[in-house]
């Protein structure tokens, strides 16, 4: 899904030297999302969907409550809810979740923050503490 946002935000996308521990940025003042050099498929992949995410917001900083809308709008784009219900009924980590689904931890860790925001509690007895 982030792929069809992407094609019509038709950002610039470069390999860019970053501060330590960041895999991307988003300049909106240019439309620019910087990936870091050398990520793995699936790391770039979800870097891309989150830097795709802050563009859709309009972020303009970093924050941490910037950093959570971001990571939430781009999981709920990367995992589609009914292979995510399934995989929860096999698996009881982020990370076994995150291998069945091709995705990273962070952002299975991120779509279950995103779906006990928006869903009744009595609803999710059956998502992974």
């Amino acid at each position: 899904m982030f792929e069809e946002v992407l094609s019509r935000l038709k950002p610039q996308i470069k390999e860019s030297e970053l501060p330590p521990g960041w895999w991307g940025a988003y300049d909106l003042t240019t439309n620019t999302i910087h990936l870091r050099p050398m990520l793995a498929p699936i790391q770039k992949r979800s870097t891309l969907s989150h830097e795709t995410a802050h563009a859709v917001l309009g972020h303009t900083g970093h924050s941490p409550r910037q950093e959570r809308k971001a990571e939430e709008l781009s999981a709920s784009w990367l995992i589609r809810h009914e292979l995510f219900v399934a995989a929860c009924k096999i698996h009881d980590t982020a990370t076994a979740i995150a291998a069945e689904l091709d995705v990273l931890p962070r952002d299975v860790q991120a779509y279950i923050r995103h779906i006990r925001r928006t869903q009744k509690q009595e609803d999710l007895q059956w998502l992974p503490e």
